[in-house]
């Protein structure tokens, strides 16, 4: 019984140590947490509130030297708008140049700056005066802020009196040369150069003569058949083993020739049909009935050359030729149809 209750306080120190550390731990946890919202609160609590400044480079200047005066405002957050002041006098100094509203951000800073570049032409202590701000937030808010005023000294230039004053100097004339007249020189020889190429394009060739539109007359049926015929003869298709491709020209030829002579349908009819309705033309087309028996023998030939693969030889290719020009030369128009 004596071990029993030994070893039962044992393990409940043990309990009980275990208990501490571990609230110890949370606790630790508890104050790093706290320690960190500490350490931000500051940082978020200074983005928040607005604030202005003015700053320079120099507190003192020479008459006519330049200082930067660099105008600051924290809006307090991004969508709050800033009404910036825009003076044009500083109460005896000059704003030479004013720079563009720049916009610097970054994790905790919401910043807007200005530089203004300022010079004075008099002697002596000069402020450049506060600048008011306004700020309006989201809600339409307007919170006033303003910059401090700061004092500027503007000195003369040291004179040594103990020196007698120097004359005044004469003008020095420059010597100078035709390099220094280079832009008018330039300018003369485009004007110029520019002046021969409006004569040249406009007056020049205001004499030149319209060429006249020469009205050719139309191609007569039987000219045209001759022409046709003249360029099948000279592609020479026979000697290139391109029988067909030559009878089939030569029979379009003179079937288009007879369409446009006498107004037969000759190229929709076979060669039995056109030879049929050249045998009952009457007397005022009895020129077709004579040269018949030519027609037979080129659209003939035609045929088989196309349709049976014949080929006809040198003797028979120059006789349809012959044949071809002796038709188109007995039935060409005549001249009292031409008066007509």
């Amino acid at each position: 019984m004596r071990n029993h209750g030994r070893d039962t306080g044992f393990k409940g120190g043990i309990l009980k140590s275990r208990l501490l550390v571990l609230m110890n731990l949370k606790n630790r946890f508890f104050l790093s947490l706290l320690l960190a919202a500490a350490l931000c609160f500051p940082a978020a609590l200074l983005y928040a509130q607005p604030a202005a400044g003015a700053r320079v480079d120099a507190r003192k200047i020479t008459i006519g030297d330049h200082l930067r005066l660099w105008l600051e405002v924290k809006p307090g957050a991004k969508g709050n708008t800033v009404l910036w002041p825009k003076p044009d006098t500083l109460y005896g100094l000059e704003i030479v140049e004013r720079g563009k509203i720049d916009t610097v951000q970054n994790a905790d800073t919401y910043l807007l700056k200005q530089r203004l570049l300022v010079t004075g032409f008099d002697s002596g202590r000069y402020y450049i005066p506060s600048f008011a701000f306004k700020v309006m937030d989201k809600g339409g808010q307007v919170t006033e802020l303003y910059t401090d005023s700061i004092a500027i000294e503007v000195a003369t230039i040291p004179v040594d009196t103990t020196k007698a004053f120097k004359p005044i100097k004469e003008i020095v004339e420059v010597q100078s040369s035709w390099l220094d007249y280079w832009k008018i020189i330039l300018a003369v020889i485009l004007l110029v150069g520019l002046g021969i190429f409006v004569w040249y394009y406009f007056y020049r060739n205001r004499g030149t003569k319209i060429p006249q539109v020469v009205k050719v007359p139309p191609e007569k049926a039987h000219e045209k058949a001759v022409r046709q015929l003249q360029e099948l003869q000279d592609k020479h298709l026979p000697e290139q083993g391109r029988v067909k491709e030559y009878y089939s020209g030569l029979s379009d030829i003179i079937r288009t020739y007879l369409e446009e002579r006498y107004g037969i349908t000759a190229m929709e009819q076979t060669t039995d049909e056109l030879l049929a309705l050249l045998k009952k033309q009457t007397e005022s087309r009895a020129e077709l009935r004579k040269v018949r028996p030519e027609l037979k023998m080129i659209l003939r030939t035609a045929d088989l050359a196309k349709f049976a693969k014949a080929s006809p030889n040198q003797e028979e290719q120059n006789a349809c030729m012959t044949a071809a020009m002796e038709v188109i030369k007995r039935t060409q128009f005549k001249p009292e149809e031409d008066a007509s």
